[in-house]
């Protein structure tokens, strides 16, 4: 059944009711514990809280209502899944129960195959409700830290482009030192070649030419000043360039004389690691002057720190985006989560409060999805949760449109600026769409193929009403689709009146 045993609570009063859920069980593979009484179970659960309770309604002294509505008031013990169990098939018994925060319903006499599938469901929704918490916290710490880090890399210093500050380095340099040209060259990608970057200085307009030539220019390693910098990670004085190949001649490039006679190359390092390669030439000829290049290492010193910066400041800032994205996005479908959506919701009322322009909410419930589980297995089921949420993505295509999964078989669609008959148009789209993916359902009473049963509330948002009157007047018309058949839109179009409208297939 399952690779870890699920440790199982039963709790009823009638002993021969325990020993063949026991036997059930047991013969599972899960680990069983037994109480006779809701205060022994109370007991039994403080001081080793099962994976998952089967708990009778009926009892004596505390009924399985009690019992269950004080575990769920305790934070400990609140997310622990209840199935009831009873003889009582009466809709308001199997509400109160579900009310009181029971997971599941199962009506005696039972058989063995339904409550071994109904456990092996709840202790997988429990399972996986428990992993999306951790990875919800697990992306709020690192969020936090990566916030923390932007905010120190950005007191660090103000400079946010490199090539801006390579373009500023080298013409303060050269306006320093009085030369006459320099560039910075950069390893690619790869880490095969240097490129030749857009920071660059000329003090004299006849070497603008040259810069263009440069610009499709590569040097590899160990080839030319800034591939031999590259390779040495030291800085390199060249007192007569025409001695340099052919290849790495700079005044033969472009058929230009523009007798350089000096050139200089320093490198760029953070922790070792070449970053860049500065170049400086003058035409002039000038023997080593150390003092000189001590001054341009102390500055590409700092301009490591300041490009390592920058580069970890976009990876940075590249990840808390995609972080930000993940943590408002359903993981299943690909749609908006139910974060995004009650974020869009509550912004888009105040915006449309203030404009006094209609705010329209689609709410849709894939009809007979538990039996559709049950008869086609989960992983269908997560199957059809995509391509259901896939298609009403498809169909609503204003971008300040919002598709969002509201619950687990439940989707929302937010229609800002959209009035009544514009929203009903959209859900009735939905609707027919959605039957045209011909997803067959063997266990659907309305159609042979998946459907949905859509609810519709719109409005313009005042001060008599909340947002939460708009979701609580879709949620209404919803119930009433299903309620009347299912496969249908309802819409209700007004509030405090109730006036509805269906539309059936």
């Amino acid at each position: 059944m399952l690779e870890v045993k699920a440790n199982i609570l039963i709790v009823d009063d009638h002993p021969d009711n325990l020993r063949s859920l026991a036997a059930i069980l047991i013969s599972a593979g899960y680990k069983v514990r037994k109480a006779i009484s809701g205060k022994m179970a109370l007991e039994t659960i403080r001081s080793y809280p099962p994976d998952l309770i089967l708990l009778d309604v009926k009892m004596q002294q505390m009924d399985g209502y009690t019992v269950c509505s004080t575990l769920k008031a305790n934070a400990a013990t609140q997310r622990i899944p209840v199935i009831f169990l009873s003889a009582l098939d009466d809709v308001e018994d199997k509400v109160k129960a579900f009310n009181v925060g029971g997971s599941d319903y199962i009506v005696k006499p039972f058989q063995a195959q339904e409550v071994l599938i109904r456990v092996k469901n709840n202790l997988m929704i429990a399972h996986q409700r428990q992993e999306l918490l951790a990875q919800k916290k697990q992306l709020q710490d690192q969020n936090a830290q990566l916030q923390l880090l932007l905010t120190l890399t950005h007191r660090i210093s103000q400079t946010d482009d490199f090539q801006s500050a390579l373009t500023i380095t080298l013409t303060k340099i050269c306006q320093t030192i009085d030369w006459d040209f320099a560039e910075a060259w950069i390893p690619n990608p790869k880490e095969t070649l240097l490129d030749c970057s857009r920071g660059w200085y000329s003090r004299d307009p006849t070497f603008d030419l040259f810069r263009y030539h440069r610009k499709t220019t590569t040097f590899a390693p160990n080839i030319g000043l800034p591939g031999r910098v590259w390779v040495s990670k030291k800085p390199e004085w060249i007192t007569e360039i025409s001695a340099e190949s052919a290849c790495c001649c700079l005044c033969a490039e472009g058929g230009l004389n523009l007798d350089l006679n000096t050139g200089v190359g320093v490198p760029i390092l953070f922790r070792d690691r070449v970053l860049a390669i500065l170049v400086f030439f003058k035409q002039a000829r000038s023997e080593s002057e150390p003092r000189l290049i001590d001054f341009i290492q102390l500055i590409a010193a700092q301009l490591g720190t300041l490009m390592q910066r920058i580069k970890v400041e976009t990876a940075l800032f590249e990840a808390n985006q995609k972080l930000k994205y993940l943590v408002t996005i359903d993981g299943l479908t690909g749609i908006a989560n139910r974060r995004k959506f009650d974020q869009y919701i509550h912004r888009e009322w105040q915006r449309l409060f203030r404009e006094q322009l209609p705010l329209s909410l689609i709410l849709g419930d894939i009809d007979f999805f538990k039996r559709y589980n049950d008869t086609y297995g989960h992983q269908a089921g997560d199957d059809c949760l995509r391509n259901v949420a896939t298609k009403i993505r498809l169909l609503v295509k204003r971008p300040a449109d919002l598709v969002a999964r509201y619950g687990g078989e439940e989707f929302a669609v937010i229609l800002p600026n959209t009035n009544a008959k514009g929203a009903i148009h959209v859900a009735e789209t939905i609707r027919q769409g959605v039957e045209t993916l011909k997803i067959p359902h063997g266990g659907s009473e309305s159609s042979k193929y998946v459907t949905l049963s859509l609810g519709v509330s719109s409005l313009i948002p005042n001060s008599l009403v909340n947002v939460e009157g708009l979701i609580n007047q879709a949620d209404q018309a919803l119930y009433r689709a299903k309620a009347g058949g299912r496969n249908q839109t309802v819409a209700e179009y007004s509030i405090p009146e109730n006036s509805y409208c269906n539309i059936s297939n």
